[in-house]
């Protein structure tokens, strides 16, 4: 079974500070969507889920930072089991220009790298949104099967829309859930990293093998959510052909579909119109899972959530039932996808 072997996971999310927290807290259905004190043009407080720890008043690259750094903190004990020679190379998510407050990139990667202590060397970042962590697999997968990345990489995500600047922006735009847009979004937040070694090289490392990432997708979509046009999934049936097409499922059905979207209507369209051209990849009975009905929208964090969740879900109660298909679509177009499976504790 070829494919980069996941051997690592930290979370964190307003429902968790920590992997086995924020996994929990998904399956007993918890959440913490509460009033901000951000108010929309009729004066009612804009709901966000936002993680409680962070002050109100911290700009989105703070609280980024913060959620990240808290992230890392889940896979330090799988980097500091790695030889203490050479700096794990870094592939980042972060939110796509446009919305919300303005991204201090710097900074953040700064505070990461700062808080890995020297052990950290950020190869490249992608400005995706929803699909910025599948589009940094796919860069990180394709360098660890090249060698360009030696044995060992470090893919991760990042995103908040919890700050007051993107609430009011949100708000200002109508795109909040509230009497003005009942069919709106619920902000949220949350950062992921996974580490990722090259096949074969776990058991030389010592470490444990969770999960196989089969294959990535990527794809634009020409009629996204920010046109305001009726979606015809053409992006999204394009990875999914992909995922379906390249070898990788091998003609069977994935057992699960996670989805890193929040809850509007349109996202609901896209996944039935791609659906339908895809059937033969899709689970029967059809269970899909959205970021949205536990975080809010995560943005490019709920990315490496989803993957979580995909690798840990303690509804598989099957043998074979293990192979989930994760995707993510951004307001702009930009479209991704893979295919992972879990590996049961030996």
């Amino acid at each position: 079974m070829s494919g980069a072997r996941v051997v690592g996971l930290g979370l964190c999310t307003p429902i968790g500070t920590t992997t086995h927290l924020t996994l929990a807290s998904l399956r007993a259905g918890l959440v913490r969507f509460a009033e901000t004190q951000v108010e929309d043009d009729l004066g009612e407080p804009v709901r966000a889920s936002r993680l409680s720890l962070l002050d109100a008043a911290m700009t989105r690259t703070e609280r980024m930072s913060a959620l990240a750094r808290q992230a890392l903190v889940g896979v330090r004990p799988v980097l500091e089991r790695l030889p203490p020679r050479g700096r794990v190379p870094v592939y980042l998510g972060l939110p796509e220009p446009g919305l919300g407050a303005e991204v201090e990139r710097e900074s953040l990667v700064s505070a990461l790298l700062a808080e890995a202590e020297g052990r950290l060397e950020l190869v490249k970042v992608h400005e995706g949104g929803r699909a910025a962590f599948f589009e940094a697999l796919a860069t990180a997968t394709r360098d660890l099967q090249s060698g360009r990345a030696g044995a060992v990489a470090l893919v991760g995500a990042v995103d908040s829309l919890g700050d007051a600047v993107s609430l009011e922006g949100l708000s200002k735009a109508r795109l909040h859930l509230g009497r003005q847009n009942p069919d709106g979004r619920i902000p949220g937040e949350a950062a992921g990293f996974v580490v990722l070694t090259r096949t074969g090289a776990a058991k030389s490392l010592g470490l444990e093998e969770v999960g196989v990432v089969l294959g990535t997708a990527l794809a634009v979509e020409p009629r996204p959510f920010a046109r305001t046009a009726p979606s015809l999934a053409e992006g999204l049936t394009e990875v999914l052909q992909s995922v379906r097409g390249d070898g990788v499922m091998g003609g069977r059905r994935v057992d699960g579909v996670l989805a890193c979207q929040p809850g509007e209507s349109f996202w609901g369209t896209e996944f039935s119109r791609a659906y339908l051209r895809n059937a033969g990849l899709m689970p029967e009975p059809l269970r899909v899972h959205l970021a949205g009905e536990g975080l809010g929208d995560a943005g490019a964090g709920a990315g490496p959530v989803m993957l979580g969740v995909a690798l840990h879900r303690a509804r598989w109660r099957e043998p074979a039932a293990r192979r989930t298909l994760i995707y993510g679509s951004a307001d702009g177009g930009r479209v991704g996808a893979c295919v992972v499976e879990m590996i049961p504790k030996s």
